[in-house]
């Protein structure tokens, strides 16, 4: 019996030193992936907090936008509105300066009658007094 359990010894030390061996056997490399992956689970917990980050930005932004577009369109209609004045007043303006040149020229046919209008006064006034 001291000879099978010397044997069965030696043929688990055998068994273990095999699997010790091929365990062991590429060890930096083993090594390497657990640092590489220890490096990319960091990485991505990076990447996934800027992605949280930038999603809490994004939905700022889009908040942002909407209510600047509402802006806008209430910036359109006092433009559109402001462009209807623009134009009643551009026409005022040409019949102003119209206007002004007709002021300048006297008109003959207003001359004579401002002239009758003195006489007829002038003759109203001298008959008064007699």
């Amino acid at each position: 019996m001291n000879g099978y359990t010397f044997l069965a010894l030696i043929l688990w030390w055998a068994i273990g030193y095999a699997i010790f061996y091929f365990r062991f056997q590429h060890k930096d490399t083993v090594n390497h992936l657990r640092s590489s992956l220890k490096e990319a689970n960091k990485e991505l917990q990076f990447v996934q907090a800027e992605l949280d980050e930038f999603t809490e930005q994004n939905t700022i932004l889009k908040e942002e936008i909407t209510k600047l577009l509402e802006k806008n369109d209430d910036l359109t209609d006092v433009v559109t509105e402001l462009s209807k004045y623009y134009v009643h007043i551009k026409k005022a303006a040409e019949k102003t300066t119209e206007l002004n040149k007709y002021l300048q020229e006297p008109d003959g046919d207003i001359l004579e009658k401002i002239d009758n209008i003195n006489k007829n006064n002038k003759e109203s006034e001298e008959k008064k007094f007699f």
